[in-house]
């Protein structure tokens, strides 16, 4: 068998990486034209989005994601997790994140986690399991299918209103920093894959029953170089697997090709072998060595799940997807923390933290700003506590009743708690609190309320014509 040159190898790497990296570029070209076909349009097909899946699943409504969601699941059932790699934009960003990392020199080491592998499975099952469960605990049928239309709400299949289910730039750029940026500096490449993506935790699972591997070629041998470990952007152990079992058992392979390229002796390549089934649980599947101990992932896992719900709709603003970012990093930063407590060397590429059990200048300033982020996400949660009494609040004083009077003063002393302590008030709690002092004859309070509002809707004529109104009724009491 002939062994392929270093320059060739390279050069075999390089051409795999540029023609993935074209078909990413065609993805985010097929996206601006999607956008580009509402901007001219008016209408247009509407946004892929995967987590309308949750539409279907609770309310019936057949969406363009839930579509999207199970073609992609019968694609990885038989050829393996292809799509995460060739066609994921949070993945794009990723790669091009480690890529800029690197011309600066900085070359992000992957964290190894026992607990927080669960992540993915934790936010699935929250998307997708638990409704279900609480659906069955009610004993409400499940709905039938049906296709709605653009009047009707947002689960059509055509839209003109494009961006119906995403959030507003701010919130859309921050996600994209902390999911395709700031996650990747902090825990290594496609960390979000391996550590929060609930739709990776489904592919996952089809890839376990898919045929379709990266395995050994029947005509070649495996020197054992691990190059093809070297060459892996998602930390897996690929020469030991495919010693282990001719094949690469991980459900985190994404099947980007990479590792076959890398191969000097061209001993890899896709085909069809025997599922993996849970083959990847195995000694030789997992990593040397774990970066925390058993007290340092427990601290990781309840910050990560109490960072989770924590930022999940906060300010009735943060998606579903940063949330579950912010908390994989609260984890990861708790861990951290107390492993630079505790050991004597640690570093975070490029600074070293502490060296000989001394801490360094920068070592100081991550520890502070570690423990800025532990408090800011303490302070997040006492705004989301408030948030959430004010919803059910609101909801008793929907309900009208006796009891709607306190309640109504009880949301007015929530929502004026976040309007004092909380580092932004939104729309809709402006909106519920002056419609809830308006009900209860108390423009006095009504008024800063709808004053914030009218800031904030400056184009909306109904809150304008009700701050006119109300500004008046409120002079006149004086």
């Amino acid at each position: 068998m002939s062994h392929m040159k270093p320059g060739r190898t390279e050069r075999r790497c390089q051409h795999i990486g540029r023609r993935r990296a074209w078909v990413l570029i065609g993805v985010h070209v097929v996206i601006a034209i999607h956008v580009a076909s509402w901007l001219w349009l008016g209408t247009t097909v509407s946004p892929f989005e995967l987590n309308e899946t949750m539409f279907t699943l609770e309310l019936g409504i057949v969406t363009i994601g839930a579509m999207l969601m199970v073609l992609i699941v019968l694609s990885t059932l038989i050829f393996g997790r292809f799509f995460c790699s060739w066609g994921c934009h949070v993945l794009a960003l990723q790669d091009l994140a480690a890529w800029l990392l690197g011309k600066i020199g900085v070359r992000p080491k992957p964290v190894r986690s026992r607990l927080l592998l669960l992540g993915p499975l934790a936010v699935m099952a929250t998307m997708f399991i638990w409704p279900q469960i609480e659906r069955l605990a009610v004993g409400r049928p499940f709905p039938s299918l049906h296709v709605t239309t653009d009047s009707e709400g947002f689960g059509s299949l055509v839209t003109s209103d494009f961006l119906r289910n995403l959030p507003g730039p701010a919130v859309s750029l921050l996600t994209f920093a902390v999911c395709g940026g700031l996650i990747v500096y902090l825990l290594g490449s496609r960390s979000f894959c391996r550590y929060v993506c609930p739709y990776g935790a489904v592919f996952a699972a089809a890839d376990r029953l898919s045929p379709g591997k990266i395995r050994l070629d029947p005509r070649a041998d495996c020197t054992q170089c691990a190059a093809c470990t070297a060459a892996c952007s998602s930390d897996i152990r690929v020469h030991a697997e495919i010693s282990a079992f001719g094949r690469v058992v991980s459900p985190n392979c994404l099947k980007d090709l990479d590792c076959v390229s890398a191969c000097p002796s061209s001993a890899l390549r896709w085909g069809l072998a025997r599922p993996a089934g849970f083959h990847s649980w195995q000694q030789p599947s997992r990593p040397g060595r774990w970066d925390f101990t058993w007290p340092q992932e427990l601290a990781a896992l309840g910050a990560g799940v109490g960072g989770f719900f924590v930022f999940r709709s906060l300010y009735g603003e943060v998606p579903l997807l940063l949330a579950a970012g912010l908390g994989c990093i609260l984890g990861w930063s708790v861990a951290a923390l107390l492993r630079l407590i505790s050991i004597r060397d640690m570093r975070l590429n490029p600074f070293q933290l502490k060296r000989a059990g001394c801490w360094t200048p920068a070592g100081v300033v991550v520890a502070v700003a570690i423990a800025a982020g532990i408090a800011f996400s303490g302070h997040s949660g006492l705004v989301r506590l408030h948030e959430h009494r004010g919803h059910q609040h609101w909801r008793a004083f929907e309900a009208g009743g006796a009891e709607a009077p306190a309640a109504g003063y009880l949301l007015l002393t929530e929502y004026a708690w976040i309007d004092r302590w909380g580092l932004w008030v939104p729309p809709y709690l402006n909106d519920r609190a002056a419609r809830v002092a308006t009900r209860l004859n108390r423009p006095d309070l009504a008024l800063p309320p709808l004053q914030r509002l009218a800031l904030q809707w400056p184009d909306n004529r109904h809150v304008a014509e009700a701050l006119t109104q109300l500004s008046a009724e409120v002079s006149l009491n004086e």
